[in-house]
């Protein structure tokens, strides 16, 4: 570049001094005569011309200098701009290589802090579980606190009532003394003297451990252990000193197998002692045919015990199975059975003590992988316990977000234990529920539904499969059970039951917009008729049909109750499926209508009524 910019200057020179050169034809526009005074001036201007162009010349010749150097500077200077170009790139370079390093940095940070986020979130979700169970734990605590203090107030009232009655027998001794005194009989040859105790329990009973009642358990069964040799024995205790009559235990293995007889004494490992009473008897199926003269469709009156005693078919009590769940809390008992739509399923269970023996009542678990449905049946339970109304569910033990390490990847849920639902129940009665037990299973529906419409929830599955019947005091009471479909209402259903279901909701299924398909509490009022339909007749009105097919003939459904007996409940399931939803009764109405206006008894104003 230097070259070329020389070359370009000296050509630049050549053609100056080109143009400084004379011109060979000088033309004059004047000519004069030659003068030696005009040649002097003549030679004089040449020496100035000349002149002139030495200093032209000389001058461009230090501007060219000038230039060169000016262009050497700049190339240097370019030089260096070069070099410093060069040093910015590598700077530039190993800024980049440190910031891609910095970056993979961060991303590993960002990763591990992850992973520890992760973590933290695992423990938090653990704890957050435990402290579940903790609650859960808790409140059945506060339940087993209020019970005790019941217990306590029951015993404190006894304690004074056997202490009136030894007050009374004093009294009565010592008039009998008196009397026998009078007579001249000596009374200490007839009655012992007066034994002066500050506990009247021990007047009862006296400080002689042979004398104290020996615990009785009736309707017995025998429960195998791990073992051929190892039994345990299942009844209802009586005479207890610390467990109230009529409650159902699990006694520790038999000493003595042997022994396991009726009006035996037994004795456990453990050294308690236990006298077997009356085994529990499984009658035939002939057995529960009641006629249909044994009561009568308008009576209230409580079927006879001959008639209820036929149900006890169904309670007899499972073997261990050796398996666990809730981490070892519950022993597993007889073989599981699925719920009707197969997303779940029901065992028998007893709290394990830390022998890993049973103890207590038995208790049903329901276990599903469906963890969602799971804490949606939990959570509707607890929305319905903190309302106003809590209707007559079954009572729960807890609830297992997490069944254990035997079933990680599925829920439980602990319940009280019916002895059948009441589907299973009809044919162990006749076949049906006829006088009180209709009544009360009616009435027992209608509070439970009024309590989850109290807590702004459709139950969306009313049927006879979920309610279950509990033997209490030799009778049997009603408990609803699985609120797994309950939604809220105006919300659309998360699944549904063809026989439960009204005519709208099939029409929409059919239609293809289940999903859109919003909930109303005139929903639960067909599915109230339903049941009530059932439970009075003994047939539904779909049965042997499939799902499909009942489906497909609800929207051009006529409910026909002739065959109800009672004329007042024909009247109430008829309104109730009214095929129209706004023609459909409230439960406010339902409960003001003559079936159960005319069951009410006059002490329901002092106890108050559950409707």
């Amino acid at each position: 570049m230097l070259h070329g910019l020389r070359l370009v200057l000296l050509t630049y020179i050549t053609h100056t001094n080109s143009l400084l050169q004379p011109s060979q034809t000088i033309r004059h526009r004047h000519h004069h005569p030659p003068t030696s005074t005009r040649l002097s001036v003549f030679f004089a201007n040449e020496n100035d011309k000349r002149n002139n162009k030495s200093i032209l010349r000389n001058s461009t010749i230090d501007n060219a200098n000038d230039l060169l150097q000016t262009l050497q500077l700049k190339d240097e200077a370019l030089s260096q701009a070069q070099r410093a170009v060069s040093s910015l790139e590598s700077a530039l370079e190993s800024a980049v290589g440190n910031l891609e390093s910095m970056q993979q940095r961060l991303q590993r940070q960002v990763k591990e802090l992850e992973s520890e986020l992760q973590a933290v979130k695992s423990e938090l979700g653990s704890a957050v579980e435990e402290l579940e169970r903790v609650k859960l734990d808790l409140n059945g605590a506060n339940v087993e606190l209020e019970r005790s203090k019941v217990e306590k107030e029951g015993l404190e009232w006894a304690l004074s009532q056997s202490q009136l009655e030894v007050k009374r027998f004093e009294e009565r001794v010592e008039m009998l003394e008196g009397y026998l005194k009078d007579m001249g009989v000596d009374a200490s040859s007839v009655v012992e003297k007066k034994i002066e105790v500050s506990n009247p329990w021990e007047q009862l009973w006296g400080n002689n451990k042979s004398l104290t009642p020996i615990p009785v358990l009736n309707d017995w069964v025998i429960i195998r252990g791990s073992t051929d040799d190892e039994i345990q024995i299942s009844g209802k205790v009586t005479n207890h000193k610390s467990i109230p009559d009529g409650d159902a235990i699990v006694t520790s293995p038999l000493s003595d197998p042997k022994l396991a007889v009726e009006k035996k004494v037994v004795t456990t490992v453990s050294g308690s002692k236990y006298k077997l009473g009356t085994p529990m008897v499984v009658p035939t199926d002939q057995s529960s045919k009641v006629p249909s003269s044994a009561s009568s469709s308008n009576s209230n009156n409580i079927t006879p015990s001959k008639q209820l005693s036929a149900s006890r078919a169904s309670i007899a009590l499972p073997d261990l199975t050796g398996n666990t769940l809730g981490n070892g809390r519950y022993l597993l008992a007889g073989t599981a059975t699925p719920s009707i739509n197969g997303r779940s399923f029901i065992q028998t269970a007893y709290r394990s003590t830390p022998l890993n023996k049973p103890i207590g009542e038995p208790l049903a678990i329901k276990v599903s992988a469906n963890k969602e449905a799971m804490k949606r049946e939990f959570n509707n339970y607890q929305k319905v316990a903190a309302g106003f109304k809590r209707g007559d569910f079954i009572k729960r033990i807890e609830f297992l977000p997490v069944a254990g390490r035997e079933m990680p990847d599925k829920s439980a849920l602990v319940m009280q234990r019916g002895i059948a639902d009441v589907k299973a129940f009809m044919p162990k009665v006749g076949g049906k529920l006829e006088g009180q037990l209709l009544y009360d299973c009616a009435l027992t529906a209608l509070t439970c539904v009024q309590a989850l419409h109290g807590a702004k929830l459709v139950w969306n599955d009313l049927k006879t499969e979920n309610f279950v019947v509990i033997e209490d005091g030799g009778g049997f009471t009603f408990k609803g059970i699985d609120l797994e479909s309950c939604m809220p209402v105006r919300e659309s259903p998360v699944d549904y039951t063809p026989e439960a279901c009204p005519p709208e909701f099939a029409r929409a299924f059919l239609d293809g917009e289940a999903d859109t398909f919003l909930l109303e509490y005139s929903y639960d009022v067909w599915s109230y008729g339903m049941f009530l339909y059932e439970i009075s007749t003994g047939r539904g009105f779909f049965d042997g049909y499939t799902a499909e097919k009942i489906t497909k003939m609800l929207p051009d459904f006529e409910p026909n109750v002739d065959n109800v007996p009672d004329p007042q409940l024909a009247d109430l399931i008829s309104k109730c499926l009214a095929i129209d939803p706004k023609s459909r009764p409230s439960f406010v109405r339902i409960s003001r209508h003559p079936y159960f206006a005319a069951n009410k008894t006059p002490f329901d104003f002092l106890f108050g009524s559950s409707i």
